[in-house]
């Protein structure tokens, strides 16, 4: 059952109906089962998310053209200072938050008795630490967690991750039209969109739909006809417990698909493959995307750029609780 329908000023569309899992976690209603729903939002993709916003614009010049994730880590030289490449500023400033998230998290493992002190932990952290303190052997359990989360945050993060997702074959496919490299938020949806959709359930017919709620055809979307259906990695809205018919934002993009943005945890979430088959990663190309525009226009929601007004609640962006005491992380 939907724990909060929320409404669209426009009262001829459906409410936006979200499971607790998509509550903030300071809200009573909030509930999340880590062994069973989606990955949660942690604290540092709002943190990374607020870093690529606070750095400013990517340029082509910026993406590395060459780079294996799977064959390159800490060991290995900077892949921008061998390429002879400036580093976008806005991973600089992950790569410092990762680092200051690590040590932020440091307290937690000597707190695991304390169930309060675990409320305050990010949610998989919080899990985990409970199944260590469980263990046949908690010391071995929490000392193998410990070195599981240094590594997540010293090498996947950015190594596997970020530094893939800033490649001309990733982020480049979603810029390349743009000639300008002190481009605007105009041209950079120019070929990229984020639409406001309603999503409906595969049986219904969309167009007899869209004019009952007296509405284009066009912005009435079956959930199957969604890009990140034809994958099976990628849950789909109604699988993060999103009850349709739903009012979302879809992003339409360059590389010629469309992800619909899931309010998840306090934020959104892309449903492509990409961000959904790996539970480490913590941003995909359409997901800096949304960073490039939501810093051009200083806000933490996204703007609708055609099809309906959907709630605030399927704009937001970023978590509102980590924005408002966010700074950029010193570079270590």
């Amino acid at each position: 059952m939907p724990e909060r329908r929320i409404h669209a000023t426009d009262e001829t569309l459906p409410p936006l109906s979200l499971p607790p899992a998509a509550l903030s976690r300071g809200d009573r209603s909030y509930g999340y089962e880590v062994d069973r729903q989606p990955p949660a939002i942690e604290p540092i993709e709002n943190r990374i998310r607020l870093d690529f916003m606070t750095g400013g614009t990517i340029q082509r010049s910026n993406l590395l053209e060459r780079y294996n994730p799977w064959t390159s880590g800490p060991d290995d030289p900077d892949p921008w200072r061998s390429s002879g490449r400036m580093k976008p500023e806005g991973l600089i400033y992950a790569e410092a938050s990762c680092q200051q998230t690590l040590e932020r998290e440091r307290p937690y493992y000597n707190q695991t008795e304390d169930d309060r002190a675990l409320e305050e932990a990010p949610a998989f952290l919080a899990h985990r630490l409970r199944v260590c303190r469980d263990a046949e052997d908690p010391q071995t359990a929490l000392e193998a967690e410990r070195e599981r989360r240094e590594n997540w945050y010293q090498t996947v993060i950015p190594w596997m991750n970020l530094y893939h997702v800033c490649k001309r074959s990733s982020y480049g496919s979603l810029i390349q039209h743009i000639e300008s490299e002190s481009r605007d938020v105009e041209s950079l949806l120019e070929q990229n969109a984020f639409v406001g959709m309603v999503v409906v359930d595969d049986r219904v017919d969309p167009d007899a739909a869209a004019r009952e709620w007296r509405l284009p055809a066009q912005v009435v979307i079956r959930e199957r006809e969604l890009s990140s259906c034809a994958e099976d990695v990628a849950p789909t809205p109604s699988e993060f417990g999103i009850e349709l018919p739903a009012p979302l934002l879809v992003g339409e993009y360059a590389s010629g698909s469309h992800y619909p943005l899931i309010p998840w945890s306090d934020a959104l979430v892309c449903a492509c493959p990409f961000k959904q088959d790996k539970p480490w990663r913590v941003l995909c190309k359409h997901e800096l995307l949304a960073t490039e525009v939501a810093g051009r226009t200083d806000s933490i929601f996204l703007p609708v750029t055609r099809g309906v007004a959907v709630p605030h609640r399927a704009r937001r962006f970023v978590s509102p609780t980590i924005a408002s005491r966010y700074t950029p992380a010193p570079d270590p």
